[in-house]
């Protein structure tokens, strides 16, 4: 996204005070929605019992969450606001780490997990995946390479967790 591009998308949403609380608002809850769609993945599967399941379900996407944190520090890739010109709709004070995106590596995993647990969680948690992962670059706090890939990198790792290894 250009600087230019993102003051027209800044300035659409300051122009309107609801709109930019509304904005706001949707960047802070989804991911809790996503929180809670993984917590009832971890709820289905003590309900059924199976302990490899539960382990699954717990561990693929803690040590996807981990990796990205150690590539996160690896990269070390500036954010937008640290880059191009611009003020964020949402400001942040993080400096660096923005590559890849650990809301969406963990939304893509999470993901992954609730279509092994559940067919309809799974879908709940993909349409919430990919509007984050939509918001997150207008926020101006990652650019679109850092959604893309950490979405990208949560499901190739939950497919390889839950379907493969």
């Amino acid at each position: 996204m250009t600087e230019e591009n993102y003051r027209k998308i800044c300035e659409w949403f300051n122009k309107d005070k609801k709109r930019l609380d509304i904005f706001r608002f949707v960047y802070k809850i989804l991911p809790c929605f996503i929180v809670g769609g993984y917590s009832l993945a971890i709820l289905f599967e003590v309900f059924e019992g199976q302990f490899e399941r539960i382990l699954r379900v717990l561990f693929v996407p803690s040590i996807t969450f981990l990796l990205c944190t150690v590539l996160r520090k690896v990269f070390n890739k500036k954010r937008p606001y640290e880059v191009l010109n611009i003020t964020p709709i949402i400001r942040k004070d993080k400096k660096g780490q923005s590559f890849p995106s650990r809301h969406m590596v963990s939304a893509g995993v999470i993901i992954v997990s609730s279509f092994y647990v559940n067919g309809i969680l799974g879908i709940v948690m993909l349409v919430i995946g990919l509007v984050i992962g939509i918001i997150r670059p207008i926020a101006g706090v990652h650019f679109i390479k850092d959604v893309v890939v950490g979405f990208l990198m949560g499901i190739v790792c939950g497919i390889l967790g839950f379907y493969i290894i």
